[in-house]
């Protein structure tokens, strides 16, 4: 992809993030205005009432906290495969307006597992994966993993996002990891859970 190639994508990417972060807005606006009104009905004059009152506040608060959390860094990759394109973040987001079509997938959802586990040896249906730089709500670049063995390298993957992790600036704070988990890390997350499970090492 030359130079010019590449900035023409990150232009329509940018423009495709900030629609996924106009959706977070608007959910985030119905949410904090569900619980407003929650909060300021007066008419629970029962236990009942009232115990389903606070349900519904404590239930919308954990929801505004969950969608606020995920608004740094909403977007982190792109998986292009014989199904089309989807972009994988830190919740879902679905558009309403056109029959709940998926617009984000979540990073925890089965369906994201290639971004994570895909391998030009193993591509899980995926031609091409994306990773995205962000900063704040802006995509400041990307990077590809193409599987298409005669040039993809033994290089390419996952790792060249550890590595770019791995390089940056440190912080006071412990960076967030969901953009740059590992196949062997995420086959532990997605580990069924009969009982304890120990991990040791590394």
């Amino acid at each position: 992809m030359s130079n010019g190639e590449h900035d023409i994508e990150l232009r329509a990417e940018r423009v495709e993030i900030a629609r996924r972060y106009d959706l977070l807005d608007a959910e985030i606006g119905r949410v904090r205005g569900g619980r407003t009104a929650a909060l300021a009905d007066t008419s629970a004059t029962d236990g009942e009432s009232r115990w389903q009152r606070e349900a519904t506040v404590h239930h919308l608060g954990g929801r505004l906290t969950s969608l606020r959390a995920a608004e740094n860094g909403l977007c982190f990759g792109r998986l292009d495969g014989a199904e089309g394109t989807m972009y994988v973040g830190r919740i879902g987001i679905y558009d309403e307006a056109a029959d709940y079509e998926p617009l984000l997938l979540d990073w925890r959802a089965p369906a994201a597992r290639p971004f994570y586990c895909a391998t030009a040896a193993d591509p899980e249906g995926i031609a091409r994966r994306r990773h995205f730089t962000t900063d704040g709500r802006t995509i400041a670049d990307f990077h590809d993993d193409v599987f298409d063995l005669t040039f993809a390298s033994a290089e390419s993957g996952a790792d060249v996002t550890l590595l770019a992790a791995l390089d940056a600036p440190r912080a006071d704070t412990m960076r967030d990891i969901v953009g740059t988990i590992q196949a062997e890390q995420d086959e532990i997350i997605r580990l069924p859970a009969p009982g304890v499970v120990v991990i040791e090492g590394g």
